[in-house]
């Protein structure tokens, strides 16, 4: 009983080193699986192409040894020939090689049926060769960036586990101010960090995932189609979490860009509600506007709907079946309103200080198992900031919780 009293105060000891080595470890596997899989499918691309050129050759071969009598269409099936030979030559010089002899011998004498059957013997051999490399290098890569997609999904789950680790661990310490800023910025550059790494080889494996979908790297079955649907709908999520990460990062450095137009607040209110309409419909909750008069203001419409979105999403995440949802956006003394409330159960004193903390998951969250990564609030505060707005929260146990938010309207 001792050893393994003494094995887990150690690893409650060296925990965060333990997650930093698996984060390490499964960032390093995802990179190579990503390329190994980039460099298989890249290579099954090449003998392809290289397949089609054997089968060209082949072609011009077959059309020469027809036009062997014909002395005027003889000239024109040479070139023809001589042509694709150089062709396939030039793109693979090995294969140029092999069938270098057996082709000029043939072109000799285009009627002679032997050296014909040697030339199309070759060509053949060749054929299958290459048929051979293609039913291992698409395997390979499908493989490869099957297991990079799954360990880009294992990090992003230990980067979680590590913040909260982190917080529970007292790493960011409230009583000391300066070292909590101090942690604070290093956790945003170690998220952007990470963030910006995980984007190339995602880009990477949603760009060759896109390639074998449309049957570049050959035909699929339906069964494989059904898994990669599967692989490339996980990807597009990891690549909204990779961006969420950024646009943290980017907000904490205080470089929140915004694209600023002039923006119908009405429809910025019906597109929120309409994204999030089936998933209220499922749950048999109301989801209703409230007119308002709120008319138009400048901003980001982009980061606009993002914020309206996250609130209202949560809104419905947090609101039990049967319940109601009222969006209001209206126009007081210059600033937009946007409001959105529920009949939920209303978010507890201890957790509202923590609300807008990135990462952060109520204890309520937790306990109901609601999907989420704790940044949807940090990220909508962040684009209110950025506005120059504020943002309000009123709530108590039992009975709901209403967001309200502060925009200047600017025109």
């Amino acid at each position: 009983m001792v050893p393994g009293g003494r094995g887990r105060h150690w690893l409650e000891r060296h925990r965060q080193g333990v997650v930093y080595a698996l984060i390490a470890v499964v960032l390093v596997v995802a990179i190579v699986a990503a390329t190994v899989g980039g460099l298989r499918l890249h290579h099954a691309v090449l003998v392809e192409r290289q397949t089609l050129r054997t089968q060209q050759l082949d072609a011009a071969v077959l059309e020469l040894q027809m036009d062997a009598g014909n002395p005027e269409r003889l000239q024109r099936a040479r070139t023809a020939a001589d042509a694709a030979f150089a062709s396939l030559a030039a793109h693979d010089a090995a294969e140029g090689r092999r069938l270098h002899a057996a082709y000029t011998a043939y072109v000799q004498a285009p009627a002679s049926q032997p050296r014909l059957d040697t030339l199309e013997s070759d060509i053949q051999a060749e054929a299958a060769r290459e048929a051979r490399q293609m039913r291992v290098a698409n395997p390979a890569a499908r493989s490869a960036l099957i297991v990079a997609a799954v360990m880009a999904a294992l990090l992003v789950a230990l980067l979680a586990w590590q913040f909260d680790l982190a917080r529970r661990a007292g790493r960011i310490d409230r009583d000391h101010a300066a070292r909590a800023e101090e942690l604070i910025r290093l956790r945003d550059e170690f998220v952007a960090v990470i963030s910006h790494e995980l984007r190339t080889p995602m880009t990477s494996i949603i760009g060759y995932l896109e390639l074998i979908a449309e049957g570049d790297a050959g035909p699929l079955t339906a069964e494989q189609r059904a898994y990669l649907g599967v692989v490339q709908r996980s990807s597009d999520r990891l690549v909204e979490l990779v961006d969420e990460l950024l646009l943290v990062a980017e907000a904490g450095r205080g470089q929140l860009t915004l694209d600023l137009v002039e923006v119908d607040t009405a429809a910025l209110v019906t597109d929120a509600v309409t994204a999030a309409r089936p998933a209220a419909d499922n749950r048999e909750i109301v989801l209703r506007v409230e007119p308002g008069n709120a008319g138009s203001l400048r901003g980001d419409a982009k980061r606009l709907g993002q914020m309206l979105d996250n609130l209202v999403s949560n809104a419905v995440k947090f609101t039990p079946s049967g319940g109601r949802v009222t969006v209001r956006a209206e126009r007081i003394d210059g600033t937009v309103v946007f409001e959105v409330a529920d009949t939920g159960d209303g978010i507890p004193a201890e957790d509202r200080e923590h609300l807008f903390d990135a990462f952060f998951r109520s204890h309520s969250a937790n306990a109901r198992a609601v999907p989420g990564t704790g940044l949807g609030l940090t990220i909508t505060k962040a684009i209110v900031d950025a506005h120059g707005g504020t943002i309000e929260l009123h709530s108590a146990p039992g009975s709901g919780t209403t967001f309200r938010v502060f925009i200047p309207a600017g025109v």
